[in-house]
This record gives C-alpha cells, structure tokens and sequence, in this order.
C-alpha cells in the first residue's frame, strides 16, 4: 500500500500546471588532498614532485592538478600546476600569451629560445621562462613547461617582480624535483 501511495504522490508532483522541462545544477566536487603521494594516486597522475614545507595548499580549480601560495617578504606568490593533452596549443603560443598577460609583445621563437632556461628533473629536461615587465613590476611569472609522453605539464608562478626574484631559485629546484612514479 506505501508504494501505491508513493508513486501516487509522484505523478501527482510531476502533473503541475507548468509542463517545460527543469534542470538542476550540482556543484562540481573538488578533491584537495594533503600531499602529492594522494594527489598522485587518486588523480591516476604518472610523475609526482615535492614542495617545501612552508608552500600551503592553494586554491583549487578543475584546470588545476594543484596550487601553492608561496610566502615572499612582501606577499604571498600563487603557483598553478596543470596538465594538457600534446603539446598544449604550442611552447611559443604559451609564452607568447603569458607576455600578452603582462602587456609585452609577441616575440619569435628565436627570441624566446634566449630567454629560456633548461632544467633537468626526473621526468627529463624542462624549459623555465622568467617574464615580466618593466614599465609594470606589480605582475611577473616564472613558467616550467615538461613535455612529457604525449601531454605538456604547466607550472606557473604569478607574483610581484620582487616575489618572483625571490622564489626563483626555489622555483628551479621545484620544477627539478619531478618524477616519474614507480608503477
């Protein structure tokens, strides 16, 4: 008898008087774990890397593998780190869009190629870039760019010229610290 009354309570709710189709939304879950052993794991990732002890846990979002906030002398520094398919639109059109992030011009990859410079990590060689601006120091970046069986991995830092000055050699040490992980 509670069935029948069920399902009569149910036609009954979906007869209204307003017969168009509804939709409902339901928050995407994020999952941000501890430390990159669990990220590893549960996001199926195949390297992983090691961050020093006093960069916290950033903001999450669905592009994001992870983030770190970075404490510099004047500030805190934001740290992304993200993964594409291929070569992820191109290492030139990257840089290029990061410069136009800071109001610079494009340049060639000739020009990029002189500013560049080429880490080693368990995951091979990786390209660094310091880019910033100076007419403009409120905004500087330091990318890594691993190209790595089939994907390109993304880290990019984002601070005041001043941050970015500081955090660089950490930064490279950072980026040297990936790997792959035993399978």
């Amino acid at each position: 008898m509670r069935i029948f009354i069920y399902f009569f309570l149910i036609i009954i709710y979906a007869c209204d008087e307003n017969n168009s189709v509804r939709t409902y939304s339901i928050p995407k879950q994020h999952n941000a774990f501890k430390n990159i052993e669990d990220k590893s794991e549960k996001n199926n990732l195949f390297f992983s890397w090691t961050s020093p002890s006093h960069w916290k846990e950033g903001n999450v979002s669905p592009m994001r593998l992870a983030s770190y906030t970075i404490p510099f002398s004047q500030g805190k520094a934001d740290l992304s780190i993200t993964n594409f398919s291929g070569d992820g639109g191109g290492l030139l059109a990257n840089v290029n869009r990061w410069r136009g992030q800071l109001k610079l011009s494009s340049q060639t990859l000739e020009q990029v190629s002189k500013n560049m410079y080429t880490g080693e990590s368990g995951l091979g060689q990786f390209k660094l870039f310091k880019i910033y601006n100076n007419e403009d120091h409120s905004t500087a970046f330091l990318c890594g760019v691993f190209e790595i069986e089939g994907s390109t991995v993304f880290v990019k830092l984002s601070a005041p010229l001043l941050g970015v000055n500081e955090i660089e050699e950490e930064f490279k040490k950072f980026c040297s610290s990936f790997k792959y992980n035993d399978k």
